[in-house]
């Protein structure tokens, strides 16, 4: 190769180099103006803001879901006893009190018994009945005790027959509230079957009362006329034996005949 064109081949190669220096300098300047650059602190705090935001609504939901419970939770303490037994307790309870107040002889009011007892149960012994006691009177008198007597028993057993036929009923209503206050789905249910429980104990112990004072009533009854049966003895044997005076021998002419 001659000289001239050694020396255009040198001068090709070296546009060349400088071609491929400017490139490898562009290069990277180009890229680099093409890819933002990125604030990493910025993005932390989004990211620290996005995640308070959603701890705050989570937060939220909860306290929602909180007030929808007791929400819930007010709705089934005010749910009321789907039954009661107060019309049942006030039906029997009604009709004892109709049998106590048919009390028959001797009544249960203070002053019509005060007044009865005076004409059923005479001081025989006093001022106002001496001399003026007969047999038809006190016979009278037994006959009219002994009735009141027997009305007292029968008021008694009557009393009697309608506590025990109340029984089955009664323990037909514990069982249903003691199952109401054990499966109750609220305080109000709670409440309530306790108080027609205690309603249903009062009724027992109401009635219990009643056939004590009848009970009570007809064993006075009875007592009262045992003592004025010995108060009538001792009326009559007075009136049979008067003054005291005793018998005084007098003749007494039989058949006709004379006098011995």
């Amino acid at each position: 190769m001659n000289r001239p064109a050694r020396s255009r081949h040198r001068q090709k190669k070296i546009v060349s180099m400088g071609l491929i220096a400017v490139l490898a300098i562009a290069v990277p300047i180009a890229t680099q103006a093409a890819i933002p650059v990125i604030d990493f602190s910025n993005l932390t705090q989004n990211v620290l803001t996005a995640a308070r935001t959603l701890d705050e609504v989570n937060n939220q939901i909860a306290q929602l879901q909180q007030g929808i419970s007791m929400l819930e939770n007010q709705a089934r303490n005010l749910t009321a006893l789907p039954f009661s037994v107060l019309s049942q307790l006030q039906s029997s309870m009604g009709q004892i009190n109709q049998l106590m107040g048919q009390a028959q002889s001797l009544a249960y009011s203070v002053q019509q018994v005060q007044q009865q007892f005076r004409t059923l149960y005479p001081n025989y012994q006093s001022a106002g009945f001496q001399g003026n006691v007969t047999q038809a009177s006190l016979l009278a008198d037994a006959n009219a005790r002994w009735q009141a007597s027997i009305n007292t028993f029968q008021q008694t057993m009557d009393v009697q027959s309608q506590i025990v036929a109340a029984i089955p009923a009664d323990q037909a209503d514990l069982s249903s509230l003691v199952t109401a206050s054990q499966g109750a789905v609220g305080a109000l249910q709670a409440i309530q079957s306790s108080n027609q429980l205690l309603a249903l104990q009062s009724r027992q112990l109401s009635a219990t009362q009643d056939l004590i004072a009848a009970d009570a009533r007809a064993q006075a009854a009875n007592a009262m006329q045992n003592a004025e049966v010995r108060s009538a003895a001792q009326a009559e044997w007075q009136r049979f034996y008067g003054n005291g005076v005793g018998y005084t021998f007098a003749p007494v002419n039989l058949f006709g005949g004379s006098a011995p």
